[in-house]
């Protein structure tokens, strides 16, 4: 079993270090603040949310512009309830393999030889494979390759020696469809991507494929699942779960690649360091429609940016959990971080329970809610925001979240003082924390535009915060 290891703060960033602070039990504190809140119910130490995301075996919904949520069933393509006509897979679509692994390490063989080719797998056959070729499982691609899977899993013996599945090297296009890619074990040596990896100049495109239950074991194994290293990675209609990285990326790793994933999930994945779900180390990522659930990491239990530029947009980061910072995003990077209708609920971490996001770096949220996280010991139960970022907040809800320190809503402490934080149409309501603030601390400078409201929360709204914070009272 891998073991977590807290991250010092990242080098070079000039925020002062907060030692975390022991979680005390929150006795009920009297509503401070707000006329004409006399009617207002009282906030409570925790509640779950309502609306909470979906999980894994509930049935296929559409997105929801009511609760923000993703609930796509997708990426089963290996279980017996596959049906090939269902996705308009015709019969005739590439040449037949054979169930057996030899026939398919043939045949990928010759589609090298070739020049490129499509493959079609025996439906709903398990190819199992026993022989280490180069710490791999298959021969790597290095031509356009598609595999139409037709519900079918590849998968490494469990007796078998320690390699992945898949490795696309340059000059290789490799597309699954359909497809369960399982089981693959890297340990030491060449030891990023445990199921699938992508090497430089190299295009790699999933459509309803299942990678779960790969790992990375070596002292800097990152992408359990999935690694791309310059390479271009689409993710469409795919589930990435149960996959373990002593490293970066538990279920996904990027490495100053290009990652496009959506209508997808990322669940259940493990990383050592950053980025249980996925991890975007100086490329571009762009993710939608998509469910990050139920993810484990030192550091950015959903996400960890540090990246070029992240976008996440109709998307759901939920029940992640950090060990140090950043249950359901740690942004650590001097790029940028764009996040459009997403809902953070129900992450935890020691500090910045939904958001921790620090050094130079230019955030927005729009549109989105930040509710019911929780910062166990430290500040920020919401968004903590340390460093020197430029964050801009708009239409955005932060409400429900706790923390054992200062600022369940939002915990604004920049090393610069003059470092501003933009709130527009926000609204910061029913937090709760051990030291006051329970709503906003504010260390920097807040400029509010057009309707901000911070009521509601615990023990008061503002006060107790360095900085007044416009149109906050109590």
């Amino acid at each position: 079993m891998l073991q977590s290891r807290r991250l010092p703060r990242p080098s070079g960033g000039r925020g002062r270090h907060r030692a975390p602070r022991t979680v005390a039990a929150i006795g009920a504190v009297a509503l401070t603040g707000v006329a004409g809140l006399a009617g207002a119910g009282p906030a409570t130490a925790y509640q779950s949310s309502p609306d909470r995301a979906v999980t894994d075996g509930q049935p296929h919904r559409e997105w929801s512009k009511v609760d923000g949520e993703w609930g796509g069933d997708w990426g089963k393509a290996g279980h017996s309830g596959w049906k090939g006509e269902s996705h308009g897979d015709r019969k005739d679509k590439g040449t037949p393999v054979p169930c057996d692994p030899n026939a398919l390490i043939a045949a990928i063989t010759a589609a090298n030889q070739a020049g490129g080719g499509t493959l079609r797998l025996a439906e709903k056959c398990t190819y199992t494979l026993t022989v280490n070729q180069d710490d791999n499982g298959l021969p790597p691609v290095f031509q356009p390759i598609t595999i139409y899977g037709q519900g079918a899993t590849i998968v490494r013996a469990a007796s078998a020696d320690n390699f992945r599945i898949f490795e696309v090297v340059t000059g290789g296009d490799l597309t699954l469809k359909d497809l369960t890619v399982a089981g693959g074990r890297l340990e030491g040596g060449n030891d990023d991507g445990g199921g699938i990896f992508a090497g430089e100049g190299t295009r790699l495109t999933l459509e309803r494929v299942t990678v779960r239950d790969n790992m990375t074991l070596g002292n800097n194994g990152d992408g359990g699942g999935i690694s791309g290293d310059r390479s271009k990675v689409t993710i469409t209609k795919s589930t990435i779960t149960r996959n373990t990285a002593t490293d970066e990326g538990g279920g996904v790793s990027s490495d100053n690649g290009t990652f496009t994933i959506s209508k997808s999930k990322l669940t259940h994945n493990t990383s050592g360091t950053t980025g249980g779900g996925f991890s975007n180390d100086e490329g571009y990522a762009t993710i939608s429609h998509t469910l990050i659930s139920d993810n484990t990491a030192a550091n950015g239990g959903g996400v960890d940016n540090d990246g070029d530029l992240s976008e996440i947009v109709h998307s759901t980061i939920t029940r992640n959990t950090a060990s140090g910072l950043g249950g359901g995003i740690y942004d650590n990077g001097d790029e940028a971080l764009l996040l459009q209708h997403v809902k953070v609920a129900e992450n935890t971490a020691i500090s910045g329970g939904g958001l921790y996001l620090t050094t130079d770096l230019g955030v927005t949220v729009e549109g989105s809610k930040i509710v019911y996280n929780t910062a166990t010991s430290g500040d920020g139960g919401g968004i903590a925001i340390v460093g020197d970022p430029v964050v801009a907040l708009r239409r955005t809800t932060v409400s429900g979240n706790q923390a054992g320190g200062f600022a369940g809503g939002i915990f604004f402490d920049p090393s610069d003082p003059t470092t501003v934080l933009t709130l527009t149409d926000v609204r910061v309501t029913d937090n709760l924390a051990q030291n006051e603030p329970g709503g906003v601390y504010n260390g920097g400078v807040i400029d509010v535009f057009g309707k901000v409201t911070i009521i509601n929360n615990r023990p008061t709204n503002c006060t107790g915060s360095p900085n007044p914070v416009p149109t906050c009272f109590g």
